[in-house]
C-alpha cells in the first residue's frame, strides 16, 4: 500500500500516486451531484409509461439503489483506491470480470457526460427563454453545440484537479439542496391541503390495467436512471481525506437524500400536472412541475431552472471525475492500455483519460447534432442503466465473496448479515449484496426485454470489450509481461 492508502502502480512506483484532498462534503456532493441530478431528467421518461404510478416505480427502484449504495460503503472504506467496481471486481473474481465490470463504468459515466451536458442545456435554455423569449437554445444544432462548449470547459477543470472540480460541486450541491427541500416542503403542504395526495390514491388502484404492467415494467427500467451514480463516492476514495469513516457516512447521507428527494418529486410531478403536460416538458420536467405551485410557482420556475441547469451540469463533470479514474485505475493495472494510467505531472490528476473520454462524449452529441429526428435523450437513458446495472451487479457479488475471501476487519459494514455454518466454518453472508444483485439482475432483464437498440447496442459494446480484454492479455503472455491485472492473481490494495 502506498502513501496515505493510495495504491502504487504495478511496478512499485508512486508516479501514479493521487492527493487526497476531498473530504467529507466533498464526498457527499459527488455521489448527490451524481445521482440528484437525475430527477431532472428521469421524472418525464418515467411518466410517460407509469403515469400515476410513477412514485412507485421510483420506490421499487430504489430497493436495487439502497441495497448498492451500501455495498458499496463497504467496499470503498475497505479498498480506498480508484476503480471502484471495476477493482472490487478484479479482487473478487480476476482479471477478465474486473475489465468487464471496468468497462460497463465507462460506458455509463460516458453516457453521464453526454446525457447531462444536454439536460443542462436544457434547462439553461428555459431560463434563457423565461428572459429573452428566445428559444433557440432548446432546437437542434444550438442545443447540441451549446453542451460541448461545457464539456470543453469541464476538461479543462478537471486537468486543474479534483479540489477544483469538488469546489465546483459543492457550491451547486448546497443551493440544489435548499431550492429542492423548500419546493417539497410547500408542494407537499399544498397537495395535502387541496385532497391531491387522496386523490393520487384513489388513481393508483387501476395499476395494472391504467398502466399495464408491461409499461410498469419498461418505466421501471427507466426509473433506475434517477438512482445511477452512487459509484462517484467510490471513484474519488483514493482521493478522499480519512475514507475508512468519510465515505460510509457520506453514502449513508446520500441514499437517504435522493430516495426522499426522487420519490417525493415524482408524488408531486403527478399531482399537480397531468402526465401529458409532464412528457411534453421532458427536457425540462421540474420547470413545468414548479409552474404549477400556486402563488409562487413563477418566481420559483426561474430559480428551478437555474437549479436544473446547475445540478445537471455538476452531474455532467461528476461523469468525467468518473470516467476518468476508472479508466486510470485500468490503466495503471495494465487492464487497458498504460498510457490511460498517466497522471499530469504538476496537476497530478489522470489527465489522458479526462481528455479522451470527454472528446467520446462530445461524439455523442455530435451523433445527436447529425441526427435530429432520433429520440436520442431516451436511447442514452437505456445504455446509462445497462452499463451501470452490470457493474453494480459485480459490485454486490464482489460484496458477498470478498467477506469470504478476505475476511479482514471491515470499518464499516453493510447491515443484515446472515451467519451460515458450512464444513466446519462460518460464513457471513451480506444479504444487502444478495438483495443488491438480484434487484439488479431483475432491472437490467427488464432493460435487456424492453429496450432493443439498447439492449443491441449495450451488447456489442461489452462484446468489443471483451475483445480488447483478450487482445490485450495475449500481448502481455507474448512479452512475458503480465501485470497485476492482467496476470491470474489479483491486485493488493
Amino acid at each position: 500500500m502506498a502513501k496515505n492508502g493510495s495504491s502504487p502502480d504495478s511496478n512499485g512506483s508512486e508516479d501514479t500516486q493521487l492527493k487526497r484532498v476531498v473530504g467529507i462534503w466533498g464526498s457527499f456532493s459527488m455521489g448527490y451531484a451524481d445521482v440528484g441530478a437525475d430527477i431532472y431528467i428521469a421524472l418525464g421518461l418515467v411518466a410517460l409509461f407509469a403515469a400515476q404510478a410513477s412514485p412507485l416505480v421510483f420506490a421499487v427502484a430504489a430497493i436495487t439503489y439502497i441495497a448498492t449504495g451500501l455495498g458499496y460503503a463497504e467496499l470503498a472504506s475497505t479498498y480506498p483506491v480508484a476503480g471502484g467496481a471495476q477493482f472490487y471486481s478484479l479482487k473478487a473474481f480476476g482479471p477478465a470480470h474486473g475489465f468487464l465490470a471496468g468497462w460497463g463504468l465507462m460506458l455509463d459515466y460516458t453516457i453521464d457526460i453526454a446525457l447531462f451536458a444536454l439536460a443542462s442545456v436544457g434547462y439553461f435554455g428555459s431560463l434563457v427563454k423565461m428572459f429573452t423569449g428566445n428559444a433557440f437554445l432548446l432546437s437542434s444544432p444550438y442545443f447540441g453545440w451549446a453542451a460541448i462548449v461545457m464539456i470543453l470547459f469541464l476538461i479543462v477543470l478537471n486537468i486543474f484537479g479534483i479540489r477544483w472540480s469538488s469546489a465546483f460541486n459543492q457550491l451547486f450541491v448546497i443551493l440544489n439542496l435548499v431550492i429542492i427541500s423548500i419546493i417539497l416542503v410547500l408542494g407537499l403542504a399544498y397537495i395535502t391541503a387541496s385532497g391531491g395526495i387522496a386523490t393520487w390514491i384513489s388513481s393508483v388502484q387501476s395499476v395494472g390495467t391504467n398502466p399495464s404492467w408491461s409499461d410498469l415494467a419498461y418505466a421501471t427500467s427507466i426509473a433506475m436512471v434517477s438512482y445511477v451514480g452512487i459509484e462517484s463516492i467510490s471513484q474519488a476514495a483514493e482521493e478522499t481525506k480519512y475514507p475508512k469513516r468519510v465515505i460510509p457516512k457520506a453514502t449513508k447521507w446520500v441514499i437517504l437524500a435522493v430516495v426522499v428527494m426522487t420519490v417525493a418529486s415524482s408524488l408531486l410531478s403527478v399531482t399537480l400536472i397531468s402526465t401529458e403536460t409532464l412528457s411534453a416538458n421532458s427536457q425540462a420536467p421540474m420547470i413545468a412541475i414548479v409552474a404549477n405551485l400556486p402563488f409562487i410557482g413563477a418566481a420559483l420556475s426561474v430559480i428551478i431552472a437555474f437549479t436544473g441547469f446547475a445540478m445537471c451540469y455538476v452531474s455532467t463533470n461528476t461523469g468525467v471525475i468518473g470516467v476518468s479514474r476508472v479508466t486510470f485505475s485500468m490503466g495503471r493495472l495494465k487492464l487497458f492500455p498504460t498510457f490511460f494510467g498517466r497522471i499530469h505531472p504538476k496537476y497530478r490528476t489522470p489527465y489522458i483519460t479526462i481528455i479522451v473520454f470527454s472528446l467520446v462524449a462530445i461524439g455523442i452529441i455530435l451523433l445527436n447534432i447529425s441526427l435530429p429526428g432520433v429520440d436520442l435523450l431516451g436511447l442514452i437513458a437505456s445504455l446509462y442503466n445497462f452499463g451501470a446495472l452490470v457493474a453494480y451487479m459485480y459490485v454486490n457479488l464482489s460484496l458477498i465473496e470478498l467477506r469470504v475471501k478476505d475476511p479482514r476487519p471491515r470499518a464499516w459494514k453493510s447491515p443484515l448479515n446472515l451467519n451460515i455454518p458450512y464444513k466446519g466454518r462460518t460464513y457471513e453472508v451480506p444479504m444487502t449484496g444478495v438483495i443488491g444483485f438480484l434487484s439488479c439482475l431483475v432491472v437490467w432483464l427488464l432493460i435487456v426485454g424492453t429496450h432493443p437498440v439498447g439492449r443491441v447496442i449495450g451488447t456489442l459494446w461489452f462484446t468489443v470489450g471483451f475483445i480488447i480484454y483478450l487482445i490485450l492479455r495475449r500481448r502481455a503472455k507474448m512479452s512475458g509481461a503480465l501485470s497485476p491485472g492482467l496476470s491470474k492473481g489479483v491486485a493488493g490494495s
